[in-house]
């Protein structure tokens, strides 16, 4: 392969990662009223996540806002421990759809732990 050929072939590469990154930020900062449940993190600063769903456990971290999609119709209970490392206030919210059903907060003093329970009605 000759320059020509390689310029093209990254050219288009480039286009492809562009146009994939840009839908992965659109959908994942969309809520919608599916019925499905999402956990959304607020914050500027650094979590460590570690959430229980119906006795199944997983755990995530990050820095910065971010949904999660949970996936579920229905959820029997749900508890939620997100680790702030960082100064800075941090909201999490358990939604179904767009209803709020459950939420905490921190203080933004420090490093802070937000845990809250939530079990159907």
């Amino acid at each position: 392969m000759n320059y020509k050929k390689f310029g093209i072939l990254g050219a288009i590469l480039l286009v492809v990662c562009a146009l994939m990154m840009v839908t992965a930020v659109s959908s994942s900062s969309e809520t919608t009223d599916d019925g499905n449940y999402t956990l959304q993190i607020n914050t500027s600063g650094k979590w460590r996540l570690d959430l229980t769903v119906d006795g199944k456990y997983s755990s995530d971290e990050g820095v910065g806002s971010k949904t999660i999609k949970i996936n579920n119709t229905s959820i029997d209970y749900a508890s939620v421990t997100v680790n702030q490392y960082e100064k800075g206030p941090t909201n999490v919210t358990l939604l179904n759809g767009k209803k709020v059903l459950k939420d905490g907060k921190s203080s933004g003093e420090g490093a802070e732990t937000i845990y809250f329970y939530y079990k159907a009605q």
